[in-house]
């Protein structure tokens, strides 16, 4: 199934939060590569954001949804463009130059044994760990530090209140 490509170029995606009792969220290293984020993947044509954040999230994760609870989904869509050397064409001959996400908050209040990076064949992470929110803006590679800025800034207050 193909990916939803806008007219103006970007990749619908998802973005994924997950926080636990501790305030923290989950934060992952991309396999084979330095760079840390959160979870994020393309919207399938014809998948609702919410059924792309469940597929993305058991993919990445191996969290199911009834291990989680969608506590906030993100007011608007947020986007970054690519850096040039990233920018790709897509089988279709779509060139994709950045992502526009939607963007949910999840609270997670079971044991992180159940967390799983090789529930996919396509694994993306190969390391993860609980940090403060705050620790993702300065650690996220830069294209991708102004979208993640402003989720901290809209989610913080849902995570501050447990």
């Amino acid at each position: 199934m193909r990916d939803l490509i806008f007219d103006d170029g970007f990749r619908a995606n998802v973005g994924i939060v997950i926080f636990n009792k501790d305030r923290k969220v989950f934060f992952a290293k991309r396999k084979y590569q330095s760079g840390w984020q959160f979870p994020q993947g393309g919207i399938k044509l014809g998948e609702s954001p919410k059924k792309a954040m469940y597929r993305e999230l058991h993919e990445e994760t191996g969290l199911q949804e009834k291990n989680i609870e969608v506590t906030y989904i993100s007011d608007c869509w947020y986007e970054y463009r690519l850096p040039k050397r990233n920018i790709r064409k897509q089988n279709n001959g779509i060139t994709v130059i950045g992502q526009r996400q939607k963007w949910f908050l999840l609270k997670f209040n079971n044991n992180p044994d159940l967390i799983n990076l090789n529930s996919s064949s396509e694994q993306e992470f190969d390391s993860w760990k609980w940090v403060q929110p705050e620790t993702t803006i300065k650690q996220v590679i830069n294209f991708k530090r102004h979208v993640y800025e402003k989720v901290i800034n809209e989610f913080s207050p849902f995570i501050k209140q447990i």
